[in-house]
């Protein structure tokens, strides 16, 4: 086996990265690491949990275009994270590209005018690692796409990184003895004041549909996800606009945005 002078210098960084496993530095580290195979400008590890807001476990400082979307984003935006919602059907540990798990007009909803491309802003690909405690995530952003070949680079990675992952999970105290989060609505919490926001309550299923829609899943997208006929989500969408005396989708993310 052959070995060039950058090899030994990748190698070299690794091994460095693995003993740092133990370190609080260990996310910085990581994220220092892979900015020096691909280009990217946010990243953040959380948990994704069931019923429950992300756990944050490490960010980068200057993340976010205003720290206030972040904050609403953990109060309820994240409801609406096409990430949050497929890392919960517990997917096999890998690398995942926003448009893999994005419902099909999820570029044209507000969550994603006015959260996404403000903080995250083009593209945004994430080492998804299913945990007992939840779904771990890494994720990456960007300002442009990324290319096939920073795809590439990150799916050779996957084998080693998301293993470690897990030992730096196993490690981290926010999930082996989880502090008391800040205290926010949990999901189910969020969905019964949607409910009671219309003049008449909202259905269960009017519920879903209308998250759903926010999330950027057309009519089409919600029959299909729901398992149910375009004419019944047809129905379910215009009886949910009626009741909350909405005509758009953007009406319907004001109103949801006000439930924070």
């Amino acid at each position: 086996m052959q070995l060039n002078v950058a090899d030994l210098a990748f190698h070299q960084r690794l091994g460095r990265l693995l003993c740092s496993i133990d370190r609080a530095a260990f996310w910085q580290q990581l994220a220092a690491f892979l900015r020096e195979q691909l280009a990217f400008d946010t990243w953040v590890a959380v948990l994704f949990r069931p019923d429950v807001p992300p756990l944050v476990l490490a960010d980068h400082a200057v993340n976010y275009a205003d720290d206030n979307l972040f904050a609403d984003y953990l109060n309820g935006l994240y409801l609406l994270d096409p990430f949050y919602s497929f890392a919960l059907k517990c997917p096999t540990a890998g690398v995942y590209r926003l448009d893999e798990v994005a419902p099909d007009s999820f570029r044209d909803t507000e969550y994603c005018r006015h959260y996404f491309s403000r903080n995250v802003v083009t593209d945004e690909l994430q080492f998804l690692l299913p945990l007992p405690q939840g779904t771990l995530s890494l994720s990456l952003g960007s300002q442009r796409r990324f290319s096939d070949a920073e795809i590439g680079c990150c799916n050779l990675f996957a084998p080693w990184l998301l293993p470690m992952l897990r030992l730096a999970a196993q490690r981290e105290d926010k999930l082996v003895a989880p502090a008391n989060d800040t205290p926010r609505r949990s999901r189910q919490q969020l969905e019964e004041a949607l409910r009671l926001r219309g003049a008449t309550p909202l259905t269960n299923r009017e519920v879903e549909v209308a998250l759903l829609i926010l999330g950027g899943h057309s009519t089409k997208g919600v029959a299909r996800e729901l398992d149910i006929s375009l004419e019944t989500a047809k129905v379910h969408r215009r009886n949910l606009y009626a009741k909350l005396g909405v005509s758009s989708q953007a009406a319907l993310f004001l109103l949801f945005a006000e439930l924070q």
